[in-house]
């Protein structure tokens, strides 16, 4: 049996400092910031619209193995409340901890910025965007000039005057998260003149606000109806979930604040593995795949360079690579603050999804690379 102190795998230490820019945060926090920032858990005092459940629901089976004492420890030690592992459909691994069940709804932060970037896809297929590098402004006349293009926001390099801040109380983050009307960050944007469009890659809540607000303009929907029809209900959500919304304006909070179940964000990653391509065209998705597809821009590119360079950001999407089983392999998945992650690893056909209240001790490669190689040797015994 695995481990998972001794083999654990060694990454840089500045991998380990970097917990994906822009959406790691400590600090102290008013209530209503706290709220949103440091209690995962859904808190009914909030202000939420509702994503329904899909009439028909994508099957969740049996679960193949049972997890040890040693994962458990392992999991609790990383601060894990639910993990879920899957080949193709087939479950092979499910365990919940700290209380959470299976209904449990859970803030996955920035993961609802990657469903925003797969409905402008759709929007795409739907010719209610004509091209990734249209300009924004054609949708919101107030970028007019702005030259950002939805690549620009699709790929986070845009040239915002904006830094993903959460641990500063005055900032445009905590606006965002926790303001009862934040809309004057879209409709009065500024922007950093000192850089050109798509020459820096700065990770952005304000993007997928922005993207929310455009795909609004090109469907006359809001987003929340817009996600419903594009996402949630094709990739068969078995739970309602609940987004939260700015009181006053009651604009939903784009990139942060939607509270799934682990099963339906386990659901997620099986649409963008396989759904997703009956709904938008091969390009779009190659590009939310990056380099495992094949078709996409390797990690260095200069839009997605980060301090590691096993890291790298498509159309929403992360991507990263890590050694598994004597090889590297690689995914793509989406993220969100703490430990929130769903992945997908072609190479074994394996999605994984992850809620946590804080990310993993060791950093997120060692964490992938313990859980995953349990379950290959599991299978292989």
């Amino acid at each position: 049996m695995r481990h998972f102190i001794s083999k654990a795998v060694a990454v840089p230490a500045a991998a380990l400092a970097l917990v994906f820019i822009g959406c790691e945060a400590t600090g102290p926090a008013s209530s209503e910031m706290g709220r949103l920032l440091f209690l995962s858990n859904f808190n009914e005092n909030g202000t939420y619209t509702t994503l329904p459940q899909a009439t028909f629901t994508r099957p969740f089976g049996e679960v193949s193995l049972e997890a040890p004492v040693e994962l458990v420890s392992f999991l609790r030690r990383n601060s894990v409340h639910s993990l879920i592992v899957s080949q193709g459909d087939d479950v092979i691994l499910e365990t919940y901890l700290h209380q959470h069940q299976p209904e449990t709804l859970w803030n996955v932060h920035g993961i609802s910025t990657t469903m925003i970037a797969a409905a402008v896809g759709t929007a795409l297929e739907e010719d209610k965007i004509r091209s990734v590098d249209q300009y924004i402004s054609l949708n919101l006349p107030q970028f007019g000039g702005s030259g950002i293009t939805w690549r620009h926001l699709l790929t986070m390099t845009a040239n915002l005057d904006y830094m993903e801040t959460p641990h500063l109380i005055n900032s445009d983050t905590v606006d965002l998260f926790a303001a009862d009307d934040f809309d004057a960050l879209v409709e009065e944007p500024a922007l950093d003149e000192s850089r050109e469009p798509g020459s820096e890659f700065h990770y952005s809540s304000l993007v997928a606000q922005i993207m929310a607000a455009g795909l609004e303009a090109a469907y006359d929907q809001s987003i929340d109806e817009i996600i419903t029809e594009k996402i949630w209900q094709p990739m068969g959500a078995e739970f309602e979930a609940q987004w939260d919304t700015a009181a006053s304006s009651q604009t939903v909070r784009a990139g942060y604040g939607l509270h799934m179940t682990s099963r339906d964000l386990w659901r997620l990653g099986r649409f963008l593995a396989v759904d997703i391509e009956d709904q938008v065209e091969p390009d779009f998705v190659a590009e939310m795949r990056g380099p495992v597809s094949g078709r996409g821009r390797f990690f260095r590119r200069a839009e997605s360079r980060l301090i590691s360079p096993d890291w790298g950001f498509g159309f929403g999407t992360w991507f990263v690579r890590f050694p598994l089983n004597g090889e590297m392999v690689a995914g793509y998945g989406s993220i969100g603050l703490g430990g929130q992650t769903v992945l997908y690893i072609p190479r074994y056909d394996m999605t994984l999804s992850v809620l946590s209240r804080v990310s993993p001790r060791q950093g997120r490669i060692n964490f992938l690379n313990s859980v995953l190689e349990y379950v290959l040797d599991e299978q292989e015994g």
